[in-house]
Protein backbone atom coordinates (compact mmCIF):
# COMPACT_ATOMS: atom_id res chain seq x y z
CA UNK A 1 0.00 0.00 0.00
CA UNK A 2 2.85 2.39 0.85
CA UNK A 3 4.39 1.76 -2.57
CA UNK A 4 1.12 2.79 -4.27
CA UNK A 5 1.00 6.02 -2.28
CA UNK A 6 4.60 6.81 -3.16
CA UNK A 7 3.92 6.10 -6.84
CA UNK A 8 0.77 8.25 -6.77
CA UNK A 9 2.65 11.09 -5.07
CA UNK A 10 5.46 10.85 -7.60
CA UNK A 11 3.01 10.84 -10.51
CA UNK A 12 1.17 13.82 -9.03
CA UNK A 13 4.43 15.73 -8.69
CA UNK A 14 5.31 15.02 -12.32
CA UNK A 15 1.88 16.07 -13.54
CA UNK A 16 1.92 19.25 -11.48
CA UNK A 17 5.38 20.20 -12.70
CA UNK A 18 4.17 19.54 -16.24
CA UNK A 19 1.29 21.96 -15.69
CA UNK A 20 3.74 24.52 -14.36
CA UNK A 21 5.90 24.13 -17.46
CA UNK A 22 2.83 24.53 -19.64
CA UNK A 23 1.83 27.67 -17.74
CA UNK A 24 5.35 29.08 -18.18
CA UNK A 25 5.26 28.35 -21.90
CA UNK A 26 1.87 30.04 -22.21
CA UNK A 27 3.06 33.04 -20.20
CA UNK A 28 6.14 33.35 -22.42
CA UNK A 29 4.07 33.13 -25.58
CA UNK A 30 1.59 35.71 -24.29
CA UNK A 31 4.45 38.00 -23.31
CA UNK A 32 6.11 37.64 -26.72
CA UNK A 33 2.82 38.39 -28.48
CA UNK A 34 2.12 41.44 -26.30
CA UNK A 35 5.59 42.85 -26.84
CA UNK A 36 5.40 42.17 -30.58
CA UNK A 37 2.19 44.20 -30.60
CA UNK A 38 3.98 47.04 -28.79
CA UNK A 39 6.82 46.90 -31.29
CA UNK A 40 4.34 47.04 -34.15
CA UNK A 41 2.82 50.14 -32.55
CA UNK A 42 6.23 51.82 -32.19
CA UNK A 43 7.10 51.05 -35.79
CA UNK A 44 3.81 52.52 -37.00
CA UNK A 45 4.33 55.53 -34.74
CA UNK A 46 7.82 56.11 -36.14
CA UNK A 47 6.53 56.04 -39.70
CA UNK A 48 3.51 58.29 -39.01
CA UNK A 49 4.77 60.87 -36.54
CA UNK A 50 7.33 62.77 -38.68
CA UNK A 51 4.74 63.75 -41.30
CA UNK A 52 2.15 64.49 -38.64
CA UNK A 53 4.58 66.75 -36.75
CA UNK A 54 5.59 68.50 -39.95
CA UNK A 55 1.94 69.14 -40.79
CA UNK A 56 1.23 70.28 -37.22
CA UNK A 57 4.14 72.74 -37.39
CA UNK A 58 2.57 74.42 -40.41
CA UNK A 59 -1.08 73.93 -39.43
CA UNK A 60 -1.92 74.54 -35.76
CA UNK A 61 -5.25 72.73 -36.21
CA UNK A 62 -3.31 69.46 -36.48
CA UNK A 63 -1.43 70.00 -33.23
CA UNK A 64 -4.12 68.15 -31.27
CA UNK A 65 -3.75 65.13 -33.57
CA UNK A 66 0.01 65.11 -33.03
CA UNK A 67 -0.41 65.41 -29.28
CA UNK A 68 -2.97 62.60 -29.32
CA UNK A 69 -0.47 60.36 -31.13
CA UNK A 70 2.21 61.22 -28.58
CA UNK A 71 -0.21 60.51 -25.73
CA UNK A 72 -1.28 57.20 -27.28
CA UNK A 73 2.36 56.12 -27.56
CA UNK A 74 2.89 57.14 -23.93
CA UNK A 75 0.00 54.89 -22.90
CA UNK A 76 1.56 52.00 -24.83
CA UNK A 77 4.85 52.59 -23.00
CA UNK A 78 3.06 52.68 -19.65
CA UNK A 79 1.48 49.29 -20.37
CA UNK A 80 4.84 47.76 -21.26
CA UNK A 81 6.44 49.17 -18.13
CA UNK A 82 3.71 47.54 -16.01
CA UNK A 83 4.16 44.10 -17.58
CA UNK A 84 5.77 41.26 -15.71
CA UNK A 85 8.17 39.28 -17.82
CA UNK A 86 8.47 35.52 -17.57
CA UNK A 87 11.77 34.33 -16.13
CA UNK A 88 13.09 33.35 -19.54
CA UNK A 89 12.54 36.90 -20.85
CA UNK A 90 13.96 38.91 -17.96
CA UNK A 91 17.11 39.99 -19.84
CA UNK A 92 15.16 41.04 -22.90
CA UNK A 93 12.58 42.78 -20.74
CA UNK A 94 15.26 44.83 -18.99
CA UNK A 95 16.49 46.07 -22.37
CA UNK A 96 12.91 46.78 -23.38
CA UNK A 97 12.38 48.82 -20.21
CA UNK A 98 15.55 50.81 -20.93
CA UNK A 99 14.43 51.53 -24.48
CA UNK A 100 10.91 52.39 -23.38
CA UNK A 101 12.32 54.90 -20.86
CA UNK A 102 14.39 56.46 -23.64
CA UNK A 103 11.35 56.53 -25.89
CA UNK A 104 9.33 58.15 -23.12
CA UNK A 105 12.01 60.81 -22.67
CA UNK A 106 11.99 61.49 -26.42
CA UNK A 107 8.20 61.77 -26.43
CA UNK A 108 8.31 64.25 -23.57
CA UNK A 109 10.90 66.34 -25.40
CA UNK A 110 8.92 66.35 -28.66
CA UNK A 111 5.68 67.15 -26.83
CA UNK A 112 7.33 70.03 -24.96
CA UNK A 113 8.73 71.50 -28.17
CA UNK A 114 5.37 71.04 -29.87
CA UNK A 115 3.57 72.87 -27.08
CA UNK A 116 6.16 75.68 -27.08
CA UNK A 117 6.11 76.02 -30.86
CA UNK A 118 9.84 75.29 -31.09
CA UNK A 119 9.64 71.93 -32.82
CA UNK A 120 11.59 71.68 -36.05
CA UNK A 121 10.23 68.61 -37.91
CA UNK A 122 13.25 68.50 -40.23
CA UNK A 123 15.59 68.29 -37.22
CA UNK A 124 13.41 65.53 -35.82
CA UNK A 125 14.12 63.39 -38.86
CA UNK A 126 17.83 64.14 -38.95
CA UNK A 127 18.91 63.66 -35.38
CA UNK A 128 16.52 62.41 -32.80
CA UNK A 129 16.84 60.07 -29.91
CA UNK A 130 13.18 59.24 -30.36
CA UNK A 131 13.48 57.66 -33.80
CA UNK A 132 16.83 56.06 -32.93
CA UNK A 133 15.21 54.38 -29.95
CA UNK A 134 12.37 53.08 -32.11
CA UNK A 135 14.99 51.55 -34.43
CA UNK A 136 16.73 49.90 -31.47
CA UNK A 137 13.39 48.53 -30.32
CA UNK A 138 12.87 46.99 -33.74
CA UNK A 139 16.27 45.31 -33.48
CA UNK A 140 15.20 43.87 -30.12
CA UNK A 141 12.24 42.27 -31.90
CA UNK A 142 14.39 39.32 -33.06
CA UNK A 143 15.19 38.36 -29.48
CA UNK A 144 11.57 38.64 -28.45
CA UNK A 145 10.32 36.60 -31.39
CA UNK A 146 12.70 33.82 -30.37
CA UNK A 147 10.84 33.65 -27.04
CA UNK A 148 7.63 32.78 -28.83
CA UNK A 149 9.18 29.80 -30.54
Amino acid sequence: MMLKWAAAAGLSAILLSGCSLLDQANDTLTYANDISGFLDETQQFASDIPALLENAASNPNLMEDAQAQLENMQQEIDQVQQMEAPVIAEGVHEKLLDYSAQLESGLNEVNSKLENGTLDPAALLENTELLKTVQELQELRNNIEKLGQ
